[in-house]
């Protein structure tokens, strides 16, 4: 993950002109733009300013903070940043079980994009629950050649509108029903709900 500031300290996003929201960092404030990286090379546009850039992995990594450097029209800088891992994490895992992308009505991140943020952030298992929707990211990170990183399991949010939201994982995933064969949770007692996600568990687990 690399994430980019203002050497002035400047907010240069507009969110007028459909720049996003970005949460400030404790350390270094606003960022400019924020870079996910599957394999460490990203790129981005910037106008024209002086930056420097922070390059981190979660909490087991060590960051790096590039020096100064100014972006003019019709130049480019490249960057080369080092993170090191130092804490010693051995028989722990870094996991997220409450995770929302591109099938949830609240999160507009494709598989691609949630795997490689998840992956730059230093998390190494999550399972993917989005609202009433069965996700399932392996062939994604299979794909993206990530199965050293990373490893995941379907999982679904039940989301009902006056009894409470449910989590479950690992489901199995139905690619012939819709939603994945998620649950219909109309008219269902929380006990029915719970049962019912239950039922999905894979055959194998």
């Amino acid at each position: 993950k690399v994430s980019i500031f203002s050497a002035e300290g400047l907010d240069l996003r507009n969110e007028v002109l459909g720049d996003g929201y970005i949460a400030p960092d404790m350390e270094f404030g606003q960022p400019v733009a924020v870079l996910f990286s599957a394999h460490g090379h990203a790129h981005t546009y910037l106008p024209s300013g002086t930056y420097f850039a922070v390059a981190s992995r979660g909490i087991e990594y060590e960051i790096d903070v590039s020096d100064p450097f100014t972006i003019r029209q019709n130049n480019h800088q490249q960057l080369q940043l080092q993170v090191l891992k130092t804490i010693d994490t051995d028989g722990w895992i870094s996991a997220d079980f409450h995770v929302h992308s591109q099938p949830s009505h609240d999160s507009g991140v494709s598989f691609h994009s949630r795997v490689i943020s998840m992956v730059s952030e230093g998390e190494e298992y999550f399972t993917p629950t989005d609202h009433d929707f069965i996700s399932d990211v392996d062939p994604v990170i299979e794909e993206l050649g990530l199965e050293y990183w990373i490893n995941a399991a379907p999982g679904t949010e039940v989301t009902t509108i006056e009894i409470g939201h449910y989590l479950g994982f690992p489901v199995a995933v139905d690619r012939l029903k819709d939603s994945g064969g998620a649950i219909d949770w109309t008219g269902s007692t929380p006990q029915e709900l719970i049962d019912g996600i239950r039922d999905l568990k894979p055959v194998n687990s």
